[in-house]
């Protein structure tokens, strides 16, 4: 029975015309933002080409290593260079010239360049320092190799930890759609509960099944629901992330994130939605339902803003640490500290356990609420009275 009530949620809630149209409007906008930001976040590949003189062509090897090791994205080109007059122009598609004596070359740029005026500074002094190290009889590759191991040790005091964004962005993905996706599926929910009882149709499906039953087959219903909204949130996010090659620039794994999110909306689901379902029966009209959800959905952001801003700043505090054992705050910090690392398997096997033992105290608590209040058709019921009555 619970199976049927659940098929019947499901094919009313996944296949209604304003589901279809509201998902499809929510991953073509998705996808066509990606489009639109894939030219404005891909620069210009093309490395910008620098003329080099065949008089000052000794300055290529070094302009070249300097280049690589600062990721500087120059051609180098050795060729006859003709000096541009100073109010000429340079050549079609030549970012800059040098040219003259390798020691003390002249650089012509159409525009500043600090970057590549550091090179060419810094391959001129190396020209002369290889000159004078060879007059005095020295070989100037053991020189270079000497300069290069003369680097400093350096040892880090105090709290060294830096920001990651790529490890916020990720866990930041995780919550936010774990939020908006347990938002919308507790107010469908909610509002088919009180849908039901202010229609009365409740009355005749309760002559056949229990109260409890009728719950359980609403919320697993709503699950199923849930997760084919997930995946009309995921699936083009994860294809925009692709498109736009953010996980190979903020240094995404995708699989740790996935994992994640799907145990933690199964828990998630399972722990704010099936209390919700219960406590929206104290209410018989929709107007009614915002002072039942106001203090749950109060529920769900504070962990939310916690995850945020605790997270980030404490991940292994002892505030932290001890609201990752709570089951409502639990699937909002547990993904968080798990994308920032700053948490042990045993934490997060802890949380998990803890979890799912209350799970079924909290839908024995919603079964009484719901099965207490369900058919009151009058005012607002308090809870007391629908956890005596049920």
């Amino acid at each position: 029975m619970v199976w049927l009530i659940a098929k019947r949620e499901f094919r009313t809630r996944t296949l209604s015309k304003a589901n279809i149209i509201s998902s499809s409007i929510m991953i073509v906008l998705i996808v066509a933002a990606a489009m639109i930001l894939k030219p404005f976040l891909t620069g210009d590949d093309e490395p910008a080409l620098v003329e080099v003189d065949t008089a000052t062509a000794e300055l290529i090897p070094y302009l070249e290593s300097s280049a690589q090791a600062q990721d500087a994205n120059y051609a180098f080109e050795e060729t006859d260079v003709s000096p541009p007059a100073a109010d000429g122009e340079m050549p079609d598609g030549v970012h800059a010239l040098v040219a003259g004596e390798p020691i003390s070359p002249e650089l012509y740029l159409g525009g500043g360049d600090e970057t590549l005026s550091r090179l060419v500074g810094g391959a001129s002094q190396a020209v002369a320092l290889d000159a004078e190290v060879s007059a005095l009889g020295g070989d100037p590759a053991v020189v270079g190799e000497s300069l290069a191991a003369a680097e400093p040790t350096v040892t880090m005091v105090g709290d060294t930890s830096e920001f990651d964004g790529g490890t916020f962005f990720a866990g930041l993905v995780v919550i936010v759609v774990l939020f908006v996706i347990l938002i919308q599926s507790a107010s469908v929910i909610m509002m088919g509960v009180v849908e039901e009882k202010s229609s009365r149709v409740v009355e005749i499906l309760l002559a056949t099944v229990r109260p409890a039953t009728l719950l359980g087959g609403k919320v697993l219903g709503v699950g199923l629901y849930a997760l084919v909204q997930a995946a009309s949130m995921v699936v083009p996010l994860l294809f925009a992330a692709w498109y736009l090659d953010l996980l190979s620039t903020l240094e995404i794994e995708m699989g740790p994130l996935l994992v994640n999110f799907a145990v933690w909306f199964v828990l998630g689901f399972a722990v704010f939605t099936v209390f919700f379902g219960g406590l929206a029966a104290l209410v018989s009209r929709q107007e009614d339902i915002g002072a039942v959800t106001t203090p749950m959905m109060l529920l769900m952001m504070v962990p939310l803003y916690l995850a945020i801003y605790l997270v980030p700043n404490n991940p292994d505090g002892m505030i932290t640490q001890v609201l990752t054992y709570v089951p409502f705050f639990a699937p909002f910090l547990v993904p968080m500290r798990a994308a920032f690392g700053e948490i042990t398997t045993a934490e997060v096997a802890i949380s998990i356990v803890i979890c799912v033992i209350s799970i079924p105290v909290l839908t024995w608590i919603a079964g009484r609420v719901y099965a207490g209040a369900v058919l009151n058709t009058g005012g607002r019921m308090k809870l007391r009275d629908a956890l005596r009555q049920g």
